[in-house]
């Protein structure tokens, strides 16, 4: 969230709240960066506020940097004005200047960025720290830490449910599968429990188990035989000596059944964290209050044979003479068998539905326990109401970028010190709670394990899109720039290069009035590449009959690009051992089997949208399917895709639609000229089930292979220096173009139906092994025309021969190209010609046979020698002649525009010298050949050769 307060004068306010979305802050980036250059001192606001500081993005670490430079200027010119002010000079009411002040707000920030940055505040800015209103939360480490902490959570959740009083119980997990896994596991686990008949334990009237003693320290991880926890429970994290290492113990070998308890030695003592001193359970130190806890939870769970009178006057005397914590604990609890209770487990991730996600704030069904297993989005900024327990594993799933290879990969690691007090808290939002952390206290005092503060997003992603809106806003030096965390250098250049690739930056790390294009539009440089090249491509084929069809698609394209796959593949998630549920060994055929047939079902029904060329043309008619049908959500479900990316896409390709229609008005070069966004949407919406025609599909990928010119594979037939294990996968080989290793093309790909030569990706990701995502079937002829950056190119070829052009109206060379670092044997490629003289002599020749102006074809047989004779040295005099005519001065005639400004000034110039290559017996027919000339020299090329452009365009 992002909340900026704008004061003008000092008498009116306004607030604009904005909420993150795919583009809403780089929306407000743009804005801002439009408004410094009307206002660059920002004079109409006085206070800006940005909430949430510590999230980091690469956005927000922009504005920022913009934000620190105009404080500055700001203070200075404050301090001038009011110099003057003293003096006695009157200064108009609207030019008075007050200094801005900038407040960012966070409850985790790491302050050493912003204290310690001279280069971000010359002045160390003051720190204002706020105290919170949190319940106190007792934390409790894990005497080992495990790998398997799935199953630790599994079971620590288990034993909180059997044994500890009413209270949702909320889990963090790293990733969408662990949840599902996860939920269906405790569902299962739910199941069996409630189905159980009650064991009548003491009084043969009470159906109720009695709880032990062991029970009740187990759940609130407390071992009372050890030495350390009678002295002082609440010891410092670096006391356990015993701990010293991180202790790995797998639990894949465990025989214990999942409906038991934790064993004595898995967890720790416990630790308080809370805004007050006094220890929560220090009740629980001596063995004489053990009674009185135990008389409590009978007390509280109604399990008590005496009447209930005597309960309620019992607890009351609890409540007087103990701390306050157990009353709460009384309050918070039902007066039900708190281990037959049913679990009420839901799912909570980023790509969850929003109407699923809003079920954890819902009132849940009487007499059952709220389990909520979350990725880290539960993590701030969220209060789940009636959360009392929390289980942390301690992990979060990072997507991390590789600046020198351009390979990303998710891995799991553990979480940063701010981000475990995150998830303690969220434990003490509505009452008093437990935390409990699945790793022990040594493991989390390692710096190398647990960082104190996540590292920002700037130092993890590409920065090309940062790089490119600050060449924009005129800062050429981008390492100056006052980045709270500045990006490693080699992200830098690695962004130089990639804009370079892109033609967004010139040889000189200039902007191009390509680059000026792509920066003003709110995304990634390489999505508006590909749009910037499509209307380019459009408005040059001006007769193409559905320019705003194309354009849908490539807005499609360009949505379907930033986000992940929303192709889903049945029974792919990750399936529980046979050791955790076992089950008939038929029915896991019979599961397989059906999984099976599902999987043909979506393959027959996704061929209605597949298109074999690109994976992003596939998503982007999927999505015009998508859009087009009365049920979405059905929609999705038939065709197992998952509905909440395709909604996102939907909104991301209409504000894009809005964005090129409203860029249209300021940027003449790169306007859309062809209609407005509602021709554009009515071209996309109408005959939804026709998919793109072959001249369209290479048309859409190239303006793709424009985007992504510098990820480009090659498929590979050889084996050697594979291993075994690689030699068995059934996926295609390719080699990238920026790496020596192999790279692989995933069987659920459409372009995997025929895999071609050449492809572009848009992600590398790493797991097992490294598969392209977002792949697109690219010609060799686009590699060289939108990449000629990354390959060299031999001397001109004199076979074939050198010509010209009238389309570009220019003269061009064969060479031999080669492309990236592996030496890449490309097919023959045509250059202009750099050389004047070669140039010269090229266009002669076209003038002569008629490719520069069609009238001259039909005197060929009138000539006296032939047109090829000027590529040779000119040992003939009317060579020679022609030749010298065509330069004046330091200006070359070598195209058909410089001769038509030739001949607006003289019109007889090469009157002489072309005659001069007639036939004297037919030199009188010349004249009537030269009219004709300087007629068709005012012609484009697409009127001098129609059926020529016709054969090209189709």
């Amino acid at each position: 969230m992002v909340q900026v307060i704008c004061c003008v004068g000092m008498h009116m306010y306004f607030l604009i709240k904005v909420v993150f979305n795919i583009i809403k802050l780089k929306i407000l980036i743009t804005w801002l960066t439009d408004l410094l250059q009307s206002d660059f001192l920002l004079k109409r606001y006085s206070v800006i506020i940005l909430d949430e500081a510590h999230e980091r993005s690469l956005n927000t670490d922009i504005l920022i940097g913009m934000l620190s430079r105009i404080v500055k200027i700001r203070k200075t010119m404050y301090a001038e004005q009011q110099e003057k002010i003293r003096s006695g000079l009157k200064i108009n009411p609207e030019s008075i200047i007050c200094q801005l002040k900038v407040v960012l707000m966070s409850a985790t920030l790491q302050l050493k960025d912003f204290i310690s940055n001279r280069r971000l505040f010359d002045v160390i800015p003051p720190a204002v720290e706020v105290p919170v209103r949190q319940f106190p939360v007792t934390v409790h480490f894990a005497k080992r830490t495990h790998e398997d902490y799935l199953g630790q959570a599994y079971k620590k959740v288990m034993s909180i449910h059997k044994t500890l009083p009413q209270g949702g119980i909320l889990v963090f997990v790293t990733g969408q599968r662990e949840v599902d896994d996860l939920c269906k596991k405790l569902q299962r686990a739910s199941k069996r429990l409630t189905d159980r008949k009650p064991e009548r334990v003491g009084n043969k009237n009470d159906s109720r188990p009695e709880i032990e003693d062991k029970e009740i320290f187990e759940a609130y991880d407390i071992d009372r035989n050890e030495p350390e926890h009678q002295d002082d429970m609440f010891f410092s994290y670096g006391e356990d000596e015993t701990n010293a290492g991180l202790n790995v113990d797998s639990s894949d070998g465990e025989t214990e059944s999942e409906m038991d308890t934790d064993s004595d030695d898995e967890d720790s003592a416990a630790h308080e964290t809370t805004e007050e001193d006094g220890p929560v359970l220090s009740f629980l130190k001596g063995a004489e209050c053990s009674s009185v806890l135990k008389a409590s939870f009978k007390a509280i769970s109604g399990m008590s044979g005496e009447p209930a009178s005597v309960d309620e006057s019992s607890n009351a005397t609890i409540a007087e003479k103990s701390t306050p914590y157990v009353p709460c604990l009384s309050k918070c609890t039902e007066p039900a068998s708190v281990s037959r209770a049913r679990l009420h487990v839901l799912p909570l991730y980023a790509m969850l539905p929003a109407s699923q996600q809003l079920r954890v704030f819902r009132d849940i069904p009487e007499g059952e326990r709220l389990v909520v297993v979350a990725t880290n989005v539960a993590e701030t900024s969220l209060t789940i109401p009636g959360i009392k327990y929390v289980v942390d594993t301690g992990k979060e799933k990072v997507k991390n970028y590789d600046h020198a290879t351009g390979m990303a990969s998710y891995e799991v690691q553990w979480i940063s010190k701010a981000s475990a007090s995150q998830r303690a808290g969220r434990a003490g939002r509505t009452g008093p709670g437990h935390c409990y952390r699945l790793y022990s206290g040594a493991a989390y005092g390692k710096d190398d394990l647990f960082p104190e503060f996540s590292e920002p997003e700037i130092k993890k992603m590409p920065v090309e899109g940062i790089v490119l809106m600050l060449k924009f806003m005129s800062i050429d030096k981008v390492a100056n720039f006052p980045f709270p965390t500045p990006p490693n250098k080699e992200s830098l250049v690695e962004a130089e290069r990639c804009l370079n690739t892109l033609e967004a930056l010139d040889s000189q790390g200039r902007l191009t009035s390509m680059g000026k294009a792509m920066a003003q539009y709110p995304m990634s440089p390489r999505h508006s590449r590909l749009l910037l090249t499509i209307i380019k491509i459009l408005k040059s084929r001006q007769g193409c009959a559905r320019s705003n069809f194309i354009l849908g698609y490539a807005i499609a394209a360009a949505s379907a690009l930033s986000f992940t796959n929303p192709l889903l593949i049945r029974g792919d998630a990750s399936r529980e051992s046979k050791e955790d549920y076992p089950e008939p060994e038929h029915k896991d055929r019979d599961e397989r089997k059906l999984q099976k047939k599902l999987r043909a079902v979506v393959r027959k029904e996704r061929e209605r949208f597949s298109i074999s060329s690109s994976d992003a043309l596939t998503i982007s008619h999927a999505l015009r399917l998508f859009e087009s049908s009365e049920n979405p959500a059905a929609f999705c479900r038939v065709h197992s895709l998952h509905l909440k990316t395709m909604e996102e896409m939907s909104k991301l390709r209409k504000q894009l639609l809005r964005l090129i229609v409203n860029h249209s008005k300021v940027c003449e070069e790169f306007a859309w000229n062809f209609g407005g966004s509602e021709d554009v949407e009515q071209a996309w919406r109408t005959e939804s089930d026709k998919k793109p025609m072959l001249n369209e599909e290479e048309l859409l990928g190239q303006g793709i292979c424009a985007g992504w010119a510098d990820r480009v594979a090659k498929k590979i037939q050889t084996f050697a220096g594979l291993s075994k294990e690689d030699r068995k996968v059934r996926a295609t080989r390719y080699q990238s173009c920026a790496l020596n290793d192999t790279i692989y093309l995933h069987r659920s790909s459409s372009v995997a139906q025929i895999p071609p030569e050449f492809v572009v990706y848009s992600e590398l990701l790493n797991t097992k092994r490294s598969y392209m995502h977002g792949v697109t079937s690219v010609k060799p002829g686009w590699i060289l025309k939108y990449a000629s950056s990354l390959c060299t190119f031999s001397a001109p070829l004199e076979d074939p021969k050198p010509y010209y052009e009238p389309q570009n109206d220019q003269v061009y060379c064969y060479v031999s190209p080669i492309f990236s670092r592996h030496n890449w044997q490309l097919p023959l490629h045509s250059l202009p010609i750099k050389d004047a003289t070669s140039r010269l002599q090229v266009f002669a020749w076209a003038l002569l046979k008629g490719d520069v102006l069609p009238c001259l074809r039909v005197v060929q047989k009138l000539l006296a020698m032939s047109p090829s004779a000027v590529l040779g040295p000119p040992s003939q005099r009317r060579v020679g002649d022609l030749l010298s005519r065509l330069k004046i001065g330091r200006k070359l005639i070598d195209s058909r525009a410089a001769l038509r400004e030739a001949w607006k000034i003289d019109p007889d110039f090469l009157y002489p010298e072309i005659q001069a290559w007639i036939q004297e017996k037919y030199q009188s027919q010349f004249g009537a050949i030269w009219e004709q000339m300087h007629q068709e020299v005012l012609l484009q090329g697409r009127e001098l050769f129609p059926k020529r452009f016709k054969k090209v365009e189709g």
